[in-house]
C-alpha cells in the first residue's frame, strides 16, 4: 500500500507540474513580437482545446463544399501573440495578400491617429472643407461647412448619402472622387444620424494625403506598414492618385492580425508608441448601437455584449478582437451578399467554445489522470489478491 501511495504522490507532483506549466503563458505577456513572424504554439498550450477547433475546419470546408459560388478562403487565430490555429482553402495560400474590401477603414483610422500623433494633423475637430479649399465645392452651407474629421471617422457626416450600392457606379467613374464625395447634398447636421458612407473614409485619405504631403500608401508604409513589418500589400488608388480610404488594400491574413494586435496593445508595437494615448479605446468603444450584438464607434465595428471590435469588409473579410479573451481572429473570403459565411455563429459556436477555463484544465490534467491511476492501481490490487 505504501508503494501505492508512493505512485500516487508521484502523480500528483507530476500533475500540478504540468497545470502550472500549461498556465504559464499567463505569466509573460506574449510570444515575441510579430515584425518578422509570428510564434506559433498548440491550442492547449494557449487554453484552447484544438479538438474544437479542428470541428470548425470541418465546419468550413463542409460549407465550401456546399457552397460553389460562396467560400471561405483564409482563417488564423492568435491567442496571447502566439498563432495556434492557421487554413487556408485552395483558392488562396495562407500567405496570399487578398482584398481587404472595408476593412481597409480601420487601417484609415489607424493612419489618421498616426498622423495626429506624428502632428501633421492637430486633432479630429478640424474641419473638413479646410483641407479642400483650393476646391469649389457645391451644396455648400452651414451645415456641410461644420463638418469635422470626426464626423468622417464615426460615419456621421450628414451627407445624404443614399448608401454604398445606389452610390457606388457614379462615384467610381467620376474623374473626380473626392471632389465627387464633397458636392453631395447634406440632409442632417454633421454628427446626429448614422449612415455608413464609404466616400467619406475616402475623404479621410485625402485629408491624411493633404496634410503630410505624402500619398497615403507612403504615408502607411512609412509609419505603419515598416513598423510593423507588413511588406507585401497591395493598394488601389483613384485617378487623382489618392489610396482608396474605404477600400482598395489588399493584405495577407497574418499582416491583417497586426492590425489587432496593435489594438489589443493599446498602439504600442514593441515598445513603440504608434497611436495617440487613448486612441484605441475612443475609436473602438460604441457610439452607434445598431442591434443587439452590433454597434458602430470609429471606422470600427463593435461588439459589446462580448467586449470585443472588429474590421469588417464585403464579401467575408474580417479582424475580430476579443481583448478579454486576448484573442484575434481573422477571415478572408469569397462570399456572395446571398450566401454570406456564419462568420459570427461560428467564433462563438467553436472559438469562444474552445476556450478552456483554470477550472476545467485542471480537471482536465490533474484529477483525470490521478482518477486514472486509482482505477489501475485497484485493478492491479484486485489481481494481486486473487493471485494470493
Amino acid at each position: 500500500m505504501n508503494c501505492v501511495k508512493k505512485v500516487l504522490s508521484s502523480i500528483l507532483i507530476i500533475s500540478l507540474i504540468f497545470v502550472l506549466f500549461s498556465n504559464s503563458h499567463q505569466a509573460v505577456a506574449t510570444g515575441s513580437w510579430p515584425t518578422e513572424k509570428w510564434d506559433t504554439a498548440s491550442p492547449f498550450s494557449q487554453q484552447m482545446m484544438g479538438s474544437i477547433l479542428n470541428e470548425m475546419i470541418d465546419f468550413i470546408e463542409n460549407w465550401n463544399a456546399e457552397h460553389y459560388l460562396s467560400h471561405m478562403d483564409q482563417l488564423v487565430i492568435i491567442r496571447d501573440g502566439y498563432i495556434i490555429k492557421e487554413w487556408n482553402s485552395v483558392y488562396y495560400s495562407i500567405d496570399a495578400i487578398h482584398p481587404l474590401w472595408s476593412v481597409t477603414k480601420s487601417f484609415i483610422c489607424t493612419l489618421m491617429g498616426i498622423a495626429i500623433k506624428e502632428g501633421f494633423i492637430p486633432d479630429v475637430n478640424e474641419y473638413v472643407l479646410d483641407y479642400f479649399s483650393d476646391r469649389v465645392i457645391a451644396n455648400r452651407d452651414s451645415r456641410k461647412e461644420a463638418m469635422t474629421i470626426e464626423h468622417l471617422l464615426m460615419m456621421s457626416t450628414g451627407f445624404a448619402y443614399p448608401g454604398d450600392d445606389l452610390f457606388w457606379m457614379g462615384w467610381m467613374n467620376s474623374d473626380d472622387q473626392v471632389q465627387y464625395a464633397l458636392d453631395q447634398p447634406m440632409a442632417t447636421e454633421p454628427g446626429t444620424i448614422f449612415n455608413y458612407d464609404t466616400s467619406g473614409s475616402h475623404l479621410i485619405s485625402a485629408i491624411i494625403q493633404e496634410a503630410t504631403g505624402m500619398n497615403t500608401s507612403d504615408f502607411a508604409e512609412q509609419y505603419l506598414f515598416e513598423p510593423l513589418g507588413i511588406s507585401n500589400y497591395y493598394w488601389i488608388k483613384d485617378r487623382q492618385g489618392i489610396a482608396y480610404g474605404g477600400h482598395g488594400l489588399h493584405l495577407a491574413p497574418k499582416d491583417m492580425a497586426k492590425l489587432g494586435y496593435l489594438y489589443l496593445n493599446n498602439g504600442y508595437w514593441d515598445g513603440e508608441q504608434l497611436l495617440p494615448d487613448n486612441w484605441v479605446n475612443d475609436t473602438t468603444s460604441t457610439i452607434w448601437y445598431l442591434n443587439a450584438d452590433t454597434g458602430y464607434g470609429k471606422q470600427w465595428w463593435t461588439h459589446p455584449y462580448q467586449k470585443g471590435y472588429s474590421a469588417q469588409g464585403r464579401f467575408g473579410q474580417t479582424v475580430w478582437v476579443f481583448p478579454d479573451k486576448d484573442l484575434i481572429i481573422v477571415f478572408t473570403g469569397s462570399n456572395s451578399d446571398v450566401e454570406p459565411a456564419p462568420y459570427y455563429w461560428m467564433i462563438h459556436e467553436y472559438i469562444f467554445a474552445a476556450i478552456n477555463t483554470p477550472t476545467e484544465i485542471l480537471m482536465t490534467v490533474l484529477f483525470v489522470p490521478i482518477a486514472a491511476s486509482y482505477f489501475i492501481v485497484s485493478i492491479i490490487a484486485i489481481v494481486r489478491r486473487q493471485r494470493k
